[in-house]
């Protein structure tokens, strides 16, 4: 993959999910945003019109609940931010919530994966979303 994007308000699920994707050595790229808004802003610069989309997330990994914009609100305004580019996208989660599951599958989101993230359930995660080139 060319670029990852690691969304997260809490600091240590973000350094946690940063250091599991480095150490898998799947992406050339991986971009680190601390709010929904933050990702939205490094989006419109990295895949925005007009943009080179070379850059542009292949997967996203952002947390469902943050205080500016949930992931389930970052998730429609990436989309249509990033038309027609379709990054994978992948939800944490603390809680187990079956409607937050729900949510998420109805907006096509692949996985809904429980926090803290590990090195196994991401590797599972690649697997099964087909994400296994050069998987370490």
């Amino acid at each position: 993959m060319e670029s990852i994007l690691l969304v997260d308000d809490d600091p240590t699920s973000l350094f946690i999910a940063k250091n599991i994707v480095k150490r898998h050595q799947v992406a050339e790229r991986i971009f680190a945003a601390h709010s929904g808004v933050e990702a939205i802003q490094l989006l419109r610069s990295a895949c925005g019109k007009g943009q080179d989309s070379i850059i542009c997330p292949t997967l996203v990994m952002v947390d469902v609940r943050m205080p500016d914009m949930d992931g389930f609100q970052f998730v429609e305004a990436m989309r249509a931010l990033t038309a027609p580019i379709v990054p994978v996208v992948a939800m944490l989660s603390s809680h187990d919530y079956d409607r937050d599951k729900k949510k998420a599958k109805h907006l096509g989101i692949e996985a809904f994966l429980q926090k803290p993230l590990t090195g196994e359930s991401f590797r599972e995660f690649l697997l099964s979303a087909g994400l296994t080139s050069g998987i370490k």
